[in-house]
């Protein structure tokens, strides 16, 4: 029952902070300064690196695990159906306004006004009147005709496209799986090495991700690893609810989101969808250009930093970082900058936030556990109490209490590896993998008041709230205990 309580950090940021793997940081010892920063989930991002290159990360990401005693989540983002343009001659094209721009089967355009796609059925499912964007939405086409297998397109919003760029389709039906056969190649290396995470791209309906959970299902793996929505296009936002009962997490992809839809309506779109999100108990991150320009400076615009803050105070679960980890001059910089910021907006709403939990939201435990939650949580802010521990195998109970952002720090015991690394998505919460949670509540309790003094978190006289179980092997948590912290030895 001896705990290892070095290097392990307290629960003090509750938004977790997820930070995307690239060359900037892929090196071990960048990997632990940006655990020891405050990142709680690293992205591995499937559309760049090899898997050789990926095995090489995570094994470092799992040695740092056992070096700190510290679960550390591992979200693995498949690409997804991704759309770029083929190869230019002489590498861009500048598309003037009112000009006429043509896209051709192919993988290399022959005249000069051309152009090809790395999606075949381009030309088949688009038709007079939908439109194109290109380069991130900076050139917009509008079709006006076909013709046999070519399909004609006038220039609305000019400027220049290179090869390779992205390719968004707002508002038509593609006829793509949603996991392309690169992505099920991902998804093998994934489950075969137990990522924690998978991300889906361009989620359209929740039959993809109905789709993504039957593959995952068909690989033998005890320990399949939860599903992260990504929402970034039109079509997901129609059926956004239908998204969110059926993942286990979704994500505000605020980058192909902001070309599918107008731009004006994102931030109302990320505050729809962390509120829904949160009513049906869901884990929420929002990610991209939350640091933007960290990616080359040592300090983040004014603008940055209330993004950040706005999304903490908006009930966001998780921050992402991508470009600013992955290919950042000062990775760990922007971790530090994120988790102060994050600090900062969690201090000045502590104990402010409204109760989350109302009789229509989606229940992800069982019934008397989220009743015996909701009491807890609440004995614990009128005692003022130091610590809420949950024994868990699952994590549901944790994510239960998570969902009622209550200002005390929540400590999560499980002896499942598995759960340990996914309750690093749930805000609030700090979960252990190294006490064990199968003996009495008493014995418990003394091993999470020695962590705590060891930590200087607990102090002799404080009082500690346990959610348990009256039959210790059964499925379920119906007990609540308050148990002060003794003096020291």
């Amino acid at each position: 029952m001896a705990t290892d309580t070095q290097n392990i950090e307290p629960p003090l940021v509750k938004t977790k902070i997820i930070a995307t793997v690239g060359p900037a940081c892929s090196e071990r010892s960048a990997l632990r300064d940006l655990v020891l920063a405050g990142v709680d989930v690293f992205r591995l991002n499937f559309a760049h690196g090899t898997h050789e290159w990926l095995d090489g990360v995570l094994s470092s990401i799992r040695e740092i695990e056992e070096e700190l005693q510290r679960p550390i989540g591992v979200l693995g983002d498949l690409a997804g159906p991704k759309i770029r343009l083929g190869e230019i001659p002489g590498g861009q094209l500048l598309c003037q306004e009112g000009a006429t721009v043509v896209f051709v089967r192919g993988e290399i355009a022959d005249a000069s006004q051309e152009l090809t796609c790395t999606y075949e059925n381009l030309i088949d499912d688009i038709a007079p009147g939908d439109r194109i964007l290109l380069a991130d939405g900076i050139v917009e086409l509008a079709v006006t005709a076909e013709e046999d297998d070519r399909v004609i397109c006038r220039v609305v919003r000019p400027g220049t496209v290179r090869s390779r760029q992205g390719v968004n389709l707002p508002g038509v039906a593609l006829s793509t799986p949603s996991v392309t056969e690169k992505d099920r190649e991902d998804l093998t290396w994934a489950l075969d090495r137990h990522v924690d995470f998978v991300g889906l791209s361009f989620v359209r309906n929740s039959n993809d991700i109905r789709q993504l959970r039957e593959l995952i299902a068909a690989h033998p793996d005890d320990h399949a690893p939860h599903i992260v929505a990504k929402i970034e296009k039109s079509e997901a936002i129609d059926d956004l609810e239908s998204i969110i009962d059926i993942t286990d997490a979704v994500m505000v992809a605020r980058g192909d989101l902001g070309v599918e839809v107008d731009l004006a309506t994102v931030p109302i779109l990320q505050k729809r969808i962390i509120r829904m999100a949160n009513a049906h108990r869901v884990p929420v991150i929002t990610a991209t250009q939350m640091l933007d320009s960290m990616t080359t400076s040592e300090f983040p615009t004014r603008a940055e930093a209330s993004d950040v803050a706005n999304a903490t105070l908006d009930g966001t679960d998780a921050v992402m970082l991508s470009g600013e980890t992955a290919i950042g001059e000062n990775p760990t910089a922007a971790v530090s900058m994120m988790s102060r910021i994050v600090c900062e907006a969690e201090r000045t709403v502590d104990g402010e936030t409204p109760r989350l939990f109302e009789p229509d939201t989606r229940a992800r435990a069982l019934e008397v556990t989220e009743a015996v939650t909701v009491g807890a949580v609440i004995i614990a802010e009128q005692l003022d109490a130091g610590l809420l521990v949950i024994p868990t195998v699952s994590g549901r109970t944790a994510l239960a209490v998570s969902k009622e952002r209550s200002p005390v720090p929540v400590l999560a015991l499980s002896d499942s590896t598995a759960a340990a690394r996914r309750m690093n998505l749930y805000w609030g919460v700090r979960s252990i993998m190294s006490i064990q949670t199968d003996t009495s509540p008493r014995r418990l309790l003394d091993e999470v008041c020695r962590w705590g003094r060891a930590l200087g978190v607990l102090e002799a006289g404080q009082r500690l709230l346990l959610v348990g179980s009256s039959n210790w092997s059964a499925a379920g948590h119906d007990l609540v205990m308050v148990h002060s912290v003794p003096p020291g030895d």
